[in-house]
């Protein structure tokens, strides 16, 4: 009976630990697939005049979307833009791009714009309830709040943090608690550039 018990705990212990190694292989390869978009992201602005992608709120003249995922889809070799395997998106892609970095017809604004590129926020993985491939910060009438933020953005889909990508083309994982306090930095340039 002593013997089986013990072989019990083994055995869940064994599944714990798998669980969170497959967790932690997941958050790696988003963070992966994330700094990609970014070296994809300034190919496409070295190639465009300087300026950031578009999002779908821009259409090409034959009515199709211009997404991010469209527009930097030349710069990516095969399913970089795939899903993270964490996340329950309904979504096809399950990163969202900030659309403060766009003008109001979802033209991507000129780089020189961002103030400070190495804090201002270009893509994170969104919300299992969200339907979009960017988000809609600029719908905001103030400052995003975090509530505002988390219901856009899984801010803990990686343990107690999510993989974020900025403007600079760095990607990092970042606890929510950081986020808030970005959020609620005076002057922040985290969503808005």
């Amino acid at each position: 009976m002593l013997v089986l018990g013990i072989l019990g705990i083994l055995s869940v212990a064994g599944a714990v630990a798998a669980k969170v190694g497959t967790e932690r292989a997941n958050a790696i390869r988003c963070l992966s697939s994330m700094r990609h978009v970014g070296t994809a992201m300034h190919l496409y602005i070295g190639e465009h005049n300087g300026r950031m992608p578009d999002t779908s709120h821009s259409r090409a003249e034959d009515g199709t979307s211009l997404s991010w995922t469209k527009t930097l889809a030349a710069y990516l070799s095969g399913d970089v833009m795939s899903r993270c395997p964490s996340n329950k998106s309904p979504s096809p892609v399950t990163y969202g791009w900030n659309d403060l970095l766009t003008d109001s017809d979802g033209a991507g604004i000129p780089f020189s714009q961002i103030s400070k590129p190495g804090t201002t926020l270009v893509l994170a993985e969104v919300a299992d309830s969200y339907p979009s491939e960017h988000f809609h910060f600029s719908s905001a009438r103030t400052r995003v709040t975090y509530n505002q933020f988390k219901a856009s953005v899984a801010v803990e889909i990686h343990a107690n943090g999510a993989n974020y990508l900025f403007a600079d083309g760095h990607a990092e994982n970042l606890l929510s608690s950081e986020i808030r306090s970005r959020l609620n930095a005076a002057n922040t340039t985290f969503l808005k550039p």
